[in-house]
């Protein structure tokens, strides 16, 4: 069991406490604890065997023999009692957006509701609004969640398939001797994936299931056909690995990688079978075509684009020289200034922006102008301690309800940069948010908005826009949007992020890493803009410092 399991049950007790309606600092005691396992690097096997998990800060005997208890026998019987006391059932209300674990425990004691279908039953007959504290607005905002929920997918992000599917490339290579790729929707990096194919360049199946069993994260094998092993993950997905013969394994990954609609068309393209090949640049070529990079592959306008010569030389990691969106240990970060900078020079960047959150977002620890002038100072230090890496002065700046930016323009303006986000107010009728969002991007001390939508994917639904006055004001400010990387934002989408490109508009891709291990997830947001179709020059931190910082002065 990893860390991140073990923090999952660490909240879900967490959230039984405060349903049930235990002291807070019971349950905040968990909640630190889920986040400090979360953030040790170190697997809690190896801490437990050495006697020394009291030495992570937050965690006292106590908590330490919970842990010891979920690492080695992979549940915690504390949690078991509570749901005799609370129905587990109660869990699930806190999938609707909006909803915690303090109004589930008042909407339990109150209504006696304990399933989705009675809190919907409830709130259509006009029972949620009369308590206490609530009332229609709250009432209605529930049955939105409820219906957000209904049409929610299930899927996995791809933040999570895409790090177990390399991890099982990995073990098959290995074991089986022979390439093994990605394909399918991982491959093409799609935001979600129902599940994970991989390819393996074998003749027959036959040698798959062993080799597979013996996975990370793999629980059983499901199947076994003549076309491919199917086996079930710890994740809640499944992974299928394809027996492709090596004299035809180019032919099959293009087969099993691009979308239907793709494989479709080219087979239309070839006249009716795709030529049997070992590598899948052949495919494309006997077709007259350049490759097409797996992210294009979904059947919009890739195949002709290729066939006039007009496809896009798209981003790639490398082409970025910075980040400049990430969180340090002086808001809701879980790293110090200067282990970021050390980070960054790891990975070859010229800048970074600590973008802090504003005070507005107390939550996040948010800094006011007094700990601002001591970061800066920290920033001032650590830039003669890490001369690679130039780090800039920045926040990330609350946009409140009523439209007005967190810190006064006098403050903005001693900013190297200034990101603007929306936290709150994301379900104001769209004229609200239009006008919130226009006022910021008129602001001539703003340079990025930051994911612009505040969506969390599967989770809640972001902010809507008319995004063509929105691409157009920003092209006319030279205000960049950004592309989030963190894989539960993704933020804007390809669909978004495309029509911005074709707009005109400046892109940035940032991580908002709050850790260093996050600061790779900026690879995630670099796949949104090769989906997007996005090359270097639409990516304003593709740029060398010096007109990074012309921009800023622009």
């Amino acid at each position: 069991m990893d860390n991140r399991e073990v923090a999952e049950q660490l909240r879900q007790f967490a959230d039984l406490l405060e349903i049930k309606g235990e002291n807070a600092f019971r349950v905040n005691a968990y909640r630190r604890a889920a986040d400090a396992v979360e953030r040790e690097p170190e697997p809690l096997e190896a801490i437990i065997a050495r006697e020394e998990l009291t030495a992570i800060e937050g965690i006292g005997p106590g908590l330490a023999a919970a842990i010891t208890e979920i690492v080695q026998t992979g549940r915690y019987s504390a949690t078991e009692e509570l749901l005799d006391e609370v129905p587990g059932t109660l869990l699930t209300l806190l999938g609707i957006p909006g909803v915690g674990p303090k109004t589930v425990g008042r909407l339990y004691r109150e209504l006696g509701i304990t399933t989705l279908v009675q809190l919907e039953a409830a709130a259509r007959a006009g029972q949620v609004r009369q308590l206490k504290g609530f009332g229609p607005r709250a009432e209605a905002r529930i049955l939105e969640g409820i219906a957000f929920l209904h049409r929610r997918t299930n899927r996995l992000s791809i933040g999570t398939a895409d790090p177990v599917a390399r991890r099982l490339v990995e073990h098959l290579r290995r074991e089986l001797g022979v390439p093994v790729e990605i394909a399918g929707s991982v491959r093409r990096q799609c935001e979600t994936v129902g599940n994970i194919d991989l390819l393996a360049a074998v003749e027959s199946p036959a040698a798959i299931a062993p080799a597979l069993e013996s996975a990370p994260r793999v629980t059983q094998i499901e199947e076994v056909n003549d076309a491919f092993v199917v086996a079930a993950l710890e994740i809640g997905s499944s992974v299928r690995v394809v027996a492709a013969a090596p004299a035809v394994f180019g032919t099959e990954l293009v087969r099993w990688t691009g979308s239907r609609a793709h494989v479709a068309e080219l087979v239309r393209v070839a006249g009716g079978t795709l030529p049997h090949v070992a590598e899948e640049a052949e495919v494309y070529a006997a077709l007259g075509l350049p490759w097409i990079a797996p992210e294009l592959r979904e059947a919009r306008g890739e195949i002709a684009a290729a066939q006039a010569g007009r496809l896009p030389r798209l981003i790639e990691v490398s082409d970025l020289r910075g980040d400049l969106h990430l969180h340090s240990e002086w808001s809701d970060g879980r790293a110090t200034i200067l282990q970021l900078a050390e980070a960054a020079r790891d990975r070859g960047y010229e800048y970074l922006c600590i973008a802090d959150h504003s005070g507005g977002l107390r939550v996040a620890r948010g800094l006011d102008v007094d700990r601002l002038r001591e970061q800066w100072r920290e920033i001032e230090r650590v830039n003669e301690l890490v001369p690679e890496v130039r780090l800039l002065r920045a926040s990330e700046v609350e946009v409140r309800r009523d439209g007005s930016l967190d810190f006064p323009d006098e403050i903005l303006a001693e900013f190297d940069l200034v990101v603007a986000s929306l936290h709150s107010g994301l379900r104001q009728p769209r004229e609200e948010l239009m006008k919130r969002i226009l006022g910021v991007l008129r602001n001539p001390h703003v340079d990025i908005v930051a994911h612009p939508t505040g969506r969390i994917i599967e989770r809640r639904p972001g902010a809507e826009y008319d995004w063509e006055e929105v691409f157009r004001v920003a092209r006319e400010t030279g205000t960049a949007i950004e592309i989030n990387a963190d894989p539960a934002r993704l933020d804007m989408n390809d669909e978004h992020a495309r029509m911005a490109q074709e707009a005109g508009v400046l892109i940035a891709i940032d991580s908002d890493a709050h850790d260093i291990p996050s600061l790779d997830h900026i690879r995630y947001g670099v796949s949104v803009a090769r989906r997007a179709w996005i090359g270097p020059e639409s990516v304003v931190n593709t740029r060398p410092l010096p007109d990074l910082l012309a921009w800023l002065n622009r």
